[in-house]
């Protein structure tokens, strides 16, 4: 094998997993797919896991039960996209989802609105179409 191939070989590809800590599986699991819709991509509960998503090629979350429930909201790094934040606010919000951030424009241009999942998760869903398009705002 030439150095030239074998260089593409060994590298990341993709972000597949991001994985939670949750209490209760069957909780989780409603939650992540009756209220947020993601699919169920694989649930294996003899291990105490599952994932949830978009169809392949795209980012799953692991669901992984401990038993354990957050007493405190943690956050998880987890940011979705959405094209219209007040709509998914005002659904979610129907649904008795607990916000710690209402929609809130942000100075860099974006609409940022964080919550809660089951077990005190903290997840960000952001509107900002233009984020890609900004370098000039991100680079001073």
């Amino acid at each position: 094998m030439s150095k030239r191939s074998s260089a593409k070989k060994g590298r990341i590809t993709r972000l597949w997993l991001t994985m939670i800590k949750v209490s209760d599986i069957t909780t989780a699991l409603n939650f992540y797919n009756r209220i947020l819709e993601l699919p169920v991509a694989l649930e294996a509960r003899k291990f105490n896991h599952a994932e949830v998503g978009p169809k392949e090629p795209f980012t799953k979350i692991g669901l992984h039960e401990t038993g354990k429930k957050n007493r405190r909201k943690k956050r998880t790094g987890i940011v979705f996209d959405t094209d219209d934040i007040y709509a998914f606010y005002n659904r979610l919000k129907g649904k008795g989802v607990r916000f710690t951030l209402k929609p809130t424009k942000m100075p860099w241009g974006g609409i940022v609105a964080d919550f809660l999942d089951p077990d005190n998760n903290e997840l960000e869903i952001v509107q900002d179409p233009n984020h890609y398009k900004r370098t000039s705002y991100y680079q001073g």
